[in-house]
């Protein structure tokens, strides 16, 4: 069993197999200290392989910011960054899923609960 949080909304239903992406810290070492939640390392990027729903940070399709406001749709691209290196892929069941509702940064985070798939 592992669990995994994510900082943005995934509803995976019960059931489904998942691939997971983390990416590596590329930053230089004397750089890795501090408050650093808008890299994507700090994010790991899933992928619902029953549906084919991506789910995703903004740090995964943007190199600067969030790229506008909550009231503009934003045109982000359908795949990852393509110079975003890839630490790791693999693959589990979702066991349990829960969304948590994040008054205070008008979001939802997602914690799942994992079984590896063989």
């Amino acid at each position: 069993m592992a669990y995994l949080a994510v900082n943005y909304p995934a509803p995976i239903p019960v059931g489904h197999v998942v691939e997971v992406t983390e990416y590596e810290d590329t930053r230089p070492e004397k750089k890795r200290r501090g408050f650093d939640m808008g890299e994507a390392f700090r994010h790991p990027a899933l992928q619902d392989l029953d549906t084919g729903i991506r789910y995703l940070n903004h740090v995964h399709v943007s190199r600067g910011g969030n790229g506008g406001n909550s009231f503009t749709p934003n045109k982000y691209p359908l795949q990852p960054r393509t110079d975003l290196s890839v630490a790791r892929v693999w693959r589990a069941r979702v066991a349990a899923c829960t969304l948590v509702n994040v008054e205070g940064l008008d979001t939802q985070h997602t914690m799942l609960e994992l079984t590896a798939e063989e």
